[in-house]
């Protein structure tokens, strides 16, 4: 940078030489207006900063407050909301409860009129026995059939044509058999095993299923004994049994009938007990307890017997007077089960006394009710 050439006293004169300016305002007017500037110099941003910082430091105040009570009502929301699904969880049961009750209302079957066949002109029974789900009894079912067929035809076709299971039972155990009745003795019939896998087996459990099965589908119809074939030659190794030629039926097991359903879904069947009785008397006080092997008791704890006479052909069974028997399901049941049971022990008839009514199910019981044919009626065509 150059160095000015300039000294004061040329800079003093040239000083003089500019325009004067002059302020033509009093002290007072300037003193005035003093307050005004500085006013509105702070304005834009002390005023704000001082909002700011009060601002904060109430917030800083009420904060706490706000946050507890922000806790609280999401602590209450979150109760509320578990309350309600709470409600809701506990309410969704009586809901399907309620539902299920009034579907079951309104698909429930009618009460079955009678559990037990009757012999009826120009119809034939056809016996068929079939073990039940757990292989521990054996229960027969009777089929209504018109007589337009040879017997074991018809046996045949009931083993075909029925499927156990829609009565909460296992398949037969005499498939495959061929069957005849000897020549000349209605009562005694031919088996041919064939390849029958019961009568094949080394299991003494199927060897049962097998012998049993035969008993209780054929004693029914008077058959009273059996005889075993082979390819056509008689007799044979039945398993744990050894070599049999055949086997005696009885007709009269002396056995008490008691209650078998597979499930609630099920049909109610009468099933025999596992071992006889010595007096009707001690079959009729088992059938108010548990039978064996998952059976049912048929007689209820307030209906007493009070006396049973026994004839030779008869039998009357009288209630006391605080026994209460009325037209309904339970007591079909509980009769039927009673007339079966007197059937086992050679009785033709059974006369109740002792009721308040003069009819149950099928049974007129104003006279004495002749006893069944056999026990559990099934339809074919249902």
């Amino acid at each position: 940078m150059n160095k000015s050439n300039w000294n004061e006293d040329q800079i003093a004169e040239a000083l003089k030489k500019l325009p004067l300016i002059e302020d033509k305002r009093t002290t007072a007017e300037i003193y005035a207006r003093l307050p005004k500037k500085e006013y509105k110099h702070r304005k834009p941003w002390v005023t704000p900063a001082f909002a700011s910082i009060a601002a904060l430091f109430i917030l800083l105040l009420i904060s706490p407050f706000f946050i507890n009570q922000l806790g609280i009502n999401q602590s209450s929301s979150k109760s509320e909301s578990s309350m309600d699904k709470a409600s809701l969880d506990q309410a969704q049961p009586f809901s399907e409860n309620a539902e299920s009750k009034k579907e079951a209302e309104l698909t429930g079957g009618s009460e079955k009129s009678t559990f037990v066949a009757r012999s009826e002109d120009g119809f034939s029974i056809v016996t068929a026995a079939y073990p039940d789900q757990q292989v521990q009894n054996m229960i027969t079912l009777s089929f209504q059939m018109e007589k337009s067929e040879d017997y074991l035809t018809m046996f045949q076709s009931v083993l075909s044509d029925f499927n156990p299971a829609q009565a909460g039972l296992s398949s037969s155990s005499l498939s495959g058999l061929k069957l005849a009745y000897a020549e000349g003795t209605p009562s005694k019939l031919l088996i041919d095993v064939n390849e029958n896998p019961f009568a094949l087996s080394a299991s003494e459990t199927d060897n049962k299923l097998f012998t049993e099965g035969i008993e209780e589908s054929f004693r029914w119809q008077g058959i009273e004994e059996a005889e075993y074939f082979k390819n056509g030659e008689k007799g044979i190794e039945l398993g744990a049994y050894g070599f049999l030629e055949g086997m005696k039926l009885g007709t009269l097991k002396r056995k008490a009938y008691f209650l078998y359903q597979e499930s609630i879904e099920a049909p109610k069947l009468l099933a025999p007990s596992l071992l006889p009785f010595d007096k009707l008397s001690e079959a009729l006080s088992a059938m108010k307890g548990n039978g064996t092997l998952g059976l049912k008791p048929v007689i209820e704890k307030t209906v007493v017997i009070k006396d049973i006479e026994e004839t030779n052909d008869d039998v009357t069974i009288e209630f006391t007077s605080e026994s209460t028997i009325d037209d309904n399901e339970t007591d079909t049941l509980m009769l039927e089960a009673i007339l079966m049971t007197a059937k086992e022990f050679g009785y033709e008839s059974v006369k109740f006394e002792g009721l308040n009514v003069d009819r149950v199910g099928e049974m007129d019981l104003t006279e004495a009710v002749p006893v069944p044919f056999s026990p559990n009626p099934v339809d074919l065509n249902e």
